[in-house]
């Protein structure tokens, strides 16, 4: 038996001696599984907890009782996407989230709940899926981003936002945080511009994960989506020179707006917009780096 036929445990593998490792040598459930079949572990358990029950590794404050919310349980089985599949990136995803978020302050347990579960890889190219859980953005198509995984975890929490709630994303992009935004129980109306990008992400979400409750549209952004307005939240995933006017008017009274803005390109403010009494309060989050928002009422 040679050293490439053994894991790092120095167990034998058989024709399955290509399947990758998660670092410290810990197997996979798909792994673990194709094992079995050259008996090399005990069979594997015959069911595997679901996505929708709190991780144990999960702070103590944010564990509470979640077998009452019946309403964000359906709003979730409208997508027949298998979560439960076995997949390599299981334990970076985990890692992703206690060390990247968790450590710096994200503790909306429906933002950690859905960034924990969603598959980030299946969001980029193939070439890059050994760099998807990294604390980085990564490149997508025509020159846009899929953000950083904090980026968009820190947005996400600063909304504020309950399930079932309706939020306008504008920017689809990758599709990445729309499917975190379904995942948080959200009804999604997601708007790109781009239309290869568009197409493929509406594929991807619609056709693969088979979102019901997400409704794509491809259109200029900074003029929203009056067909389904009012909306509850509004995130845009782009920064503009200032708030687009058409965005203010389609946000619900009581609702939050967030958008980076800024005088110069690629080098902005998160702005959260709170809609009270008619008027727009705005107040400022921080400085962050994105794309430009470019529409009728953005960068031209």
């Amino acid at each position: 038996m040679s050293e490439e036929d053994t894991n790092p445990k120095g167990q034998y593998l058989g024709r399955h001696k290509d399947l990758a490792y998660e670092p410290c040598g810990l197997p996979t459930e798909r792994v673990r599984r194709l094992q079995y079949e050259n008996r090399v572990l005990p069979a594997p358990p015959v069911e595997i907890k679901r996505h929708r029950e709190i991780p144990a590794h999960m702070p103590g404050h944010m564990v509470g009782d979640i077998a009452g919310d019946c309403a964000l349980d359906a709003h979730l089985n409208n997508s027949s996407h298998d979560f439960n599949k076995a997949d390599i990136f299981k334990y970076s995803r985990r890692r992703m989230v206690q060390e990247q978020l968790v450590s710096r302050n994200i503790n909306d347990k429906h933002v950690l709940r859905a960034m924990e579960s969603i598959p980030r890889h299946l969001f980029i190219s193939e070439a890059l899926h050994a760099t998807a859980y990294e604390d980085r953005p990564l490149p997508i198509a025509n020159g846009q981003t899929i953000s950083q995984p904090y980026v968009v975890a820190f947005m996400c929490q600063l909304l504020l936002a309950e399930p079932l709630m309706k939020v306008l994303e504008i920017g689809t992009g990758s599709g990445y945080q729309a499917a975190v935004l379904h995942e948080m129980g959200l009804k999604v109306f997601s708007v790109e511009r781009i239309q290869n990008l568009y197409e493929n992400t509406r594929v991807l979400l619609q056709e693969k994960f088979r979102y019901k409750n997400m409704v794509l549209h491809l259109s200029d952004g900074t003029l929203g989506w009056t067909q389904h307005a009012l909306y509850d939240r509004i995130i845009v995933a782009a920064g503009g020179p200032s708030v687009p006017q058409a965005l203010k008017d389609q946000l619900a009274e009581g609702g939050v707006m967030l958008i980076p803005i800024g005088d110069e390109r690629k080098k902005q403010r998160i702005v959260r917009v709170f809609k009270i009494n008619g008027q727009c309060k705005e107040e400022d989050c921080g400085p962050v780096s994105f794309v430009d928002l470019v529409g009728a009422d953005g960068w031209r």
